[in-house]
């Protein structure tokens, strides 16, 4: 994400002021942009410019963005702090942390180790 939001940026934004163009239908003159050839002829549908004229023109607000931010963080305020009732292990000291595997007494008995 460091680096992938930056250059998504960068690359809408060599879109939309390298391959401006505009085409004429009907009288009317459609400026959009896309990468193309330049020098070469192209067309859309009648599709595509209705498509281009909703995408030009859409409208986002945050009456959405709200109730789902609260949603998403009420459910991570409850993973992070409401403790889960079963335990998936058993722990040998409830409360200590143990960092090191439990001593070894080695016996030696006729060239046999054996390991307790």
């Amino acid at each position: 994400m460091k680096w992938f939001l930056p250059v998504l940026f960068i690359s809408y934004m060599a879109g939309i002021t390298l391959f401006t163009h505009s085409h004429v239908v009907n009288g009317v003159t459609i400026v959009h942009s896309h990468p193309f050839k330049k020098g070469s002829e192209h067309s859309h549908t009648t599709v595509e410019f209705q498509l281009i004229h909703l995408l030009n023109h859409v409208l986002v607000t945050d009456s959405g963005l709200i109730p789902t931010f609260t949603v998403a963080a009420l459910s991570l305020l409850c993973i992070l702090f409401i403790r889960p009732q079963i335990e998936p292990y058993h722990r040998s000291c409830p409360g200590i942390i143990s960092l090191r595997a439990p001593p070894v007494a080695l016996s030696i008995f006729s060239g046999t180790v054996f390991i307790s």
